[in-house]
């Protein structure tokens, strides 16, 4: 099997299962517990939160772990619940929706054609009222990252709070939240070779956040529940791993995406990259092949025993083409004839060059 998909999830580093492993086996104790023997486990909490601090630029009491990315976004709207929030047009799903049904009224800032939103965009839509601006860092779909610290800096001068959601650029690109000028900022493990199941919100000192879930007083009263502590332990690993090989990582995938799309753009007639005058992740391509609708090209790669997709994982089984694609001026056809295709540590050149054979063959 070649996966090329690994923006919608990677697989777990050995690194990472062997640590929660260690964690269930050593760790196993509430680490809520009063007594000693919880010591352990309070100590892997703990570790884990300065871990994930220190990757941000962040304090330790400023993370609060989640189960996952959509609760951080879903979490994070809701500083704006009953009132206005201006929010991009190519967000996630789940801060999309998560602001259709908090907000009272909601503001898309759709993307330039090179998928980018503006922050002159951004501060149009503002309005005395407005409660949330919502910028991702990076699209999941394009790999477009998005100009977080300028519309950072203006959220700052308007005095409105600014949420980020980082899920897919966490671990693949450098994220300071202070160079952001973020009040808030989402994260997840299964995006850089973590578990499933446990993410985190970045929220900053001063920041009153009403929690989501009540009950117990976990995560400085913030989030309810017995911490997943194996889970938090693998996303500490994650990071740490993550931080080691970022560089040479992130050089190493941009160069295999390079030659890949400059194979298609020669074998395939009107081949684009999308974004591709952007910043952009390293590891991510969305190409568009005209007049080949991504459910075939994606069929007749796995017959081929190669994965990859039209997009972003949560929304496959939706009717129409992606709304990243539309946003960003695409036509009903052209968005519907777009390849994600989203490369990690394990991909080779043999890799790539399989896979432009059975598209260009398409």
């Amino acid at each position: 099997m070649i996966y090329l998909d690994h923006a919608a999830t990677t697989p777990a580093d050995p690194r990472v299962i062997a640590a929660m492993n260690r964690c269930m086996e050593q760790a196993w104790l509430n680490p809520s517990a009063a007594y000693a023997g919880a010591g352990i486990a309070r100590r892997t909490l703990r570790l884990a939160r300065q871990a994930v601090a220190g990757m941000l630029n962040a304090e330790p009491q400023e993370i609060m772990f989640t189960s996952g990315g959509t609760e951080a976004n879903n979490q994070a709207m809701a500083l704006a619940r009953g009132g206005h929030a201006v929010v991009s047009a190519i967000e996630h799903a789940s801060v999309l929706r998560a602001a259709e049904a908090l907000c009272r009224e909601v503001t898309l800032v759709a993307p330039e054609p090179d998928g980018r939103v503006r922050p002159e965009a951004v501060e149009r839509a503002l309005r005395p009222d407005t409660k949330l601006i919502s910028v991702q860092l990076a699209n999941n779909e394009t790999g477009a990252l998005q100009p977080v610290d300028e519309i950072g800096a203006l959220a700052r001068a308007r005095r409105v709070p600014l949420h980020c959601d980082a899920v897919q650029a966490f671990g693949h690109v450098p994220v300071d939240v202070k160079a952001l000028k973020a009040d808030m900022l989402s994260l997840s493990g299964h995006k850089l070779y973590g578990p499933r199941g446990v993410g985190a919100l970045y929220v900053r000192q001063g920041v009153l956040l009403p929690p989501l879930l009540l009950g117990g007083g976990q995560e400085l009263g913030r989030r309810a529940g017995t911490e997943n502590l194996p889970a938090i332990a693998g996303l500490m690993a994650a990071a740490e791993l993550a931080a080691e090989d970022m560089a040479e990582r992130a050089a190493r995938e941009a160069a295999l995406l390079s030659d890949f799309c400059a194979a298609l753009t020669r074998r395939v007639p009107g081949c684009r990259l999308l974004a591709e005058a952007s910043p952009r992740l390293p590891g991510i391509a969305a190409l568009l092949l005209p007049g080949m609708p991504s459910e075939k090209v994606i069929a007749r790669l796995d017959a081929a025993a190669i994965l990859a997709s039209g997009g972003a994982a949560c929304a496959s089984r939706e009717p129409g083409p992606s709304h990243v694609y539309r946003a960003m001026g695409l036509c009903e056809a052209d968005a519907g004839c777009v390849l994600r295709v989203s490369v990690g540590r394990e991909n080779t050149p043999e890799d790539m060059c399989a896979a432009a054979d059975v598209i260009a063959g398409a």
